[in-house]
C-alpha cells in the first residue's frame, strides 16, 4: 500500500481498558475529552490547520499502538464521534479511515472531513504545559530497513540521525526508529528495557513549555520520573498505560 502521506496526524492506541490509561494520563496533567464516548483523545494546537495533531485510546484486544497517516482524499470507513464540551455545545468529527496497511509497524491513511473538532480550545490547553506531539518512537532490529520500507510506502523522506537511529519524515511530527541497544542506552535514566516484539511503537516526545512546573505537577501527583539530557522529562510505560512519553521543554 503507497499513499502520499501530509503528516503523521495521530497515534492510535488500543488497549483493554482505556479508562484506565485516561486516569493514569491524566495524572501526568493531561486534559482528555470527556469519558464516556470512544475514543478518548488527547488533543493538541497542531502546525496546521487541517491536519488535528492528537492521541486517541481505542478499546480493544490485543493491545496495538498504529500510525494513523493523513492524506488530502481516501476511501474508506467513514467514523463519526460526538463530544459534548462543558459549556454544553456538541462538537462533532467526521473521519474516514482506511485499513490498515501491511509493513513493518502497524499504520493507515485517515481523512478529516472536520479537523478543527480535534482543536477545541477546551481540549488542547494541558495543565502540564504540553504543546503538540514531536515525534515518535519505535524499536526494530533493522531501523534502516524499516524506514526504506515506510519512505516508499509513505512517500516521505528518511535521514540517520546517528548509528542505530533513522528518522522517517513526512511532515510535522517524525518517526524516530531505533535499534534495541541504542534505545536503550538513549533512555537509560529509565532503565528502559527494549520490547518483546522487535518492531513496535514505544513511545511519544511531546513538546512542553518549561521542565519545573511539569515535574512540580508529577511530584504532587507521586508520579515518579527521569531527568534526561536538555531538561527533558521522562515517563515509564508502567506509569502512562503502556507508551514511555519524553517530554522535550520549549524554554
Amino acid at each position: 500500500m503507497k499513499i502520499s502521506a501530509r503528516d503523521i496526524d495521530h497515534l492510535s492506541v488500543t488497549t483493554s481498558d482505556p479508562e484506565a490509561a485516561a486516569t493514569k494520563l491524566t495524572q501526568l496533567g493531561f486534559n482528555l475529552t470527556p469519558e464516556g464516548v470512544e475514543p478518548r483523545c488527547i488533543c493538541f494546537q497542531p502546525d496546521r490547520d487541517d491536519i488535528p495533531n492528537y492521541i486517541e485510546l481505542l478499546q480493544g484486544d490485543p493491545a496495538l499502538v498504529a500510525l494513523a497517516l493523513n492524506v488530502p482524499e481516501l476511501d474508506g470507513e467513514a467514523r463519526t464521534h460526538a463530544w459534548e464540551t462543558e459549556d454544553g455545545f456538541e462538537i462533532d468529527a467526521g473521519v474516514v479511515v482506511g485499513e490498515t496497511a501491511d509493513g513493518p509497524l502497524p499504520w493507515f491513511a485517515v481523512k478529516h472531513e472536520t479537523p478543527d473538532a480535534f482543536m477545541e480550545p477546551e481540549w488542547i490547553v494541558h495543565p502540564n504545559g504540553a504543546l503538540g506531539m514531536m515525534a515518535i518512537h519505535a524499536v526494530a532490529d533493522n531501523p534502516k530497513e524499516v524506514a526504506k520500507a515506510l519512505k516508499a510506502g509513505w512517500n516521505a523522506s528518511i535521514e540517520e540521525i546517528f548509528d542505530g537511529c533513522m528518522m522517517v519524515k513526512a511532515g510535522s511530527v517524525e518517526l524516530l526508529i531505533w535499534s534495541p541497544l541504542a534505545y536503550q542506552l538513549e533512555y537509560k535514566a529509565l532503565e528502559i528495557m527494549a520490547p518483546g516484539d522487535l518492531l513496535a511503537v514505544v513511545g511519544v516526545a511531546i513538546a512542553v513549555e518549561r521542565a519545573r512546573p511539569l515535574q512540580a505537577l508529577l511530584r504532587a501527583n507521586n508520579v515518579p520520573f527521569a531527568v534526561a539530557d536538555g531538561d527533558r522529562v521522562l515517563i515509564a510505560p508502567e506509569q502512562t498505560g503502556g507508551l514511555m512519553i519524553e517530554f522535550i521543554p520549549q524554554n
